[in-house]
This record gives structure tokens, C-alpha cells and sequence, in this order.
């Protein structure tokens, strides 16, 4: 098992990575927002210590600069953590974290941001703390 073939299921548990990361990345900077604290900072501060990953690196710095070009849109979110969603049914696997991920990005969707880039998911965390 895990061998030869796997490589659909690989890219479904990659995508459930990123969904959360990029989900985490943005809760974070909101909080930070609402807390007070500059989110340039906090983005560096972060960037130089454990809580970094990838994904807080490349999306954090976008949602901080609001870009309008697109390199993954949000849509695409939604579709990969649902194909995700529908496989952990299956198999009778928890993803708690996946789904309320799946449901920013829905969210997202819902307030217009399904062609923007994915890192807008932080709108939807803006929207509900009232944080821009």
C-alpha cells in the first residue's frame, strides 16, 4: 500500500495542508489586526520563528499587500478541500480543521473573492472582526 498509483491521493493531502495553512495564516494576521498590532510586524516576527510555514510566508505577504494578481484563486480552495471532504468521508477519517477551512473558503466565495487570489481568504476574517 502507498505505492504506485497514490498520486491523486498525495495531491488531496497536500491540499488539505495548504487550505489550512492559508486559512491559519490569514486568522492570524486578523487577530493580530484586532489586537493592535502592525501586521507588517507581526508578518516578520513570525516569519523568524516557530509558527512559520510556507504558506504563512508566500500568502501572508499578500494578504498584507492586498495584490489583485492572482496565482491560485480562492475557488480553487473550494473545490480541493471539498474533494477532500468527500474522500476523508469515505474513509471514515475526522478532518475537523480541513472542513472549518472548507467553509472560510466557501465563505469567501460567498462575499465575491472566488476569482481573487486565494490569500483574500483573509477578507473573510477581516469581514468578521471588522479589520482591514
Amino acid at each position: 500500500d502507498g505505492g504506485a498509483g497514490m498520486g491523486s491521493t498525495v495531491k488531496m493531502v497536500h491540499q488539505l495542508l495548504a487550505g489550512v495553512h492559508i486559512c491559519a495564516a490569514a486568522e492570524a494576521l486578523a487577530l493580530a489586526a484586532k489586537a493592535g498590532i502592525d501586521v507588517d510586524q507581526m508578518y516578520k516576527i513570525v516569519n523568524s520563528a516557530a509558527g512559520a510555514s510556507w504558506m504563512f510566508q508566500d500568502r501572508g505577504q499578500r494578504m498584507i499587500a492586498e495584490t489583485e494578481e492572482v496565482k491560485s484563486a480562492l475557488a480553487i480552495h473550494v473545490k480541493d478541500l471539498d474533494i477532500v471532504y468527500s474522500e476523508a468521508k469515505s474513509l471514515g477519517s475526522p478532518i475537523p480543521l480541513a472542513s472549518s477551512a472548507l467553509q472560510q473558503f466557501i465563505t469567501g466565495q460567498i462575499l465575491g473573492y472566488g476569482r481573487k487570489d486565494d490569500s483574500q481568504v483573509v477578507k473573510v476574517y477581516e469581514n468578521a472582526t471588522k479589520v482591514s
